[in-house]
């Protein structure tokens, strides 16, 4: 229990705080120096590569390996950065920073487990909308069975909170929240990039050339509330630590062709920076039982 608590001390707080009294610049190359270490995030990326290298070819896997722990580094690094950095940080170290569109008006957003999202988020309710996110609980387990691990989550989803300006959605009465929160003219954002056996709403797709199910709740909810979706995500630039923000849409809810535009997007962005995918050890659940999508 002490090693547990130890590992969860060292990879949520201390080494990720580094990043508090440093320019990013110094402190991004700080983390991918402390990053090449293979103790660190070993509970996580010694799965990911193992499922990684069943989907995609993976050239050099120690290099892949370090790629995928900085990444996590860098997404709890962003946690105090977020405490401990005013929006000007955004400005200064976020490539393609601009309002999102439909910034007045009440829209559901679509962002993915890829590369390191808070900043986006931050950056979503700078623009003007309030966002409340479609969150699910930390539990002890779900953070390595460490008190101080789940002591880390729980102030991470208040901190997803607060830079989102809306409580978070938790379930049950996830539908009932959100389109509560539509109707008040805010956003509800979320990651449909989730394991289908967490969701009884995954539908047939096709993903990496395989039949696979994949999440339309956050579409579902968009049908709705009649509201239009937009879909952002955060690059993180593995040799400078700059990230990039891309936005698209808006689109229709109710267009046919978007949940496999949606597919398309995630699938590329996996294909592009593979290592920035943190649930790669779920990959299995996507293709579980899973028939071909209808022609």
């Amino acid at each position: 229990m002490l090693r547990l608590e130890w590992r969860s001390l060292l990879e949520y707080w201390l080494l990720p705080a580094l990043a508090i009294p440093l320019p990013w610049p110094w402190a991004y190359r700080l983390l991918r120096r402390i990053a090449r270490h293979p103790y660190l995030y070993a509970a996580e990326w010694v799965p990911a590569l193992a499922q990684a290298r069943q989907t995609l070819a993976i050239e050099d896997e120690a290099d892949w390996a370090w790629r995928f722990r900085l990444a996590r580094l860098v997404d709890h690094a962003d946690y105090w950065l977020s405490r401990t950095r005013g929006n000007g940080w955004m400005h200064r170290h976020i490539d393609g920073l601009r309002a999102f569109p439909l910034h007045d008006r009440a829209a559901v957003g679509v962002f993915f487990h890829w590369c390191a999202g808070l900043w986006s988020v931050r950056a979503l309710h700078a623009g003007g909308p309030d966002a409340a996110v479609l969150a699910g609980r930390f539990s002890t387990r779900s953070m390595g069975g460490a008190r101080l691990g789940y002591l880390y989550g729980h102030l991470r989803l208040k901190e997803l909170a607060r830079v989102g300006g809306r409580p978070l959605i938790y379930a049950p009465g996830t539908v009932k929240r959100a389109l509560s929160d539509l109707a008040g003219g805010h956003w509800v954002i979320g990651t449909p990039d989730v394991p289908p056996t967490e969701t009884a709403l995954g539908v047939p797709v096709q993903l990496f050339g395989r039949p696979a199910h994949f999440a339309e709740g956050l579409l579902l909810i968009a049908r709705r509330a009649q509201v239009p979706v937009v879909i952002f995500t955060l690059a993180l630039d593995f040799d400078s630590g700059r990230r990039e923000l891309r936005l698209s849409g808006p689109f229709d809810a109710h267009d046919a062709t978007l949940l496999p535009h949606i597919v398309a997007t995630w699938e590329g962005l996996i294909r592009e920076k593979s290592w920035g995918f943190t649930l790669w050890p779920a990959m299995p659940a996507w293709f579980a039982s899973a028939p071909a999508p209808a022609a």
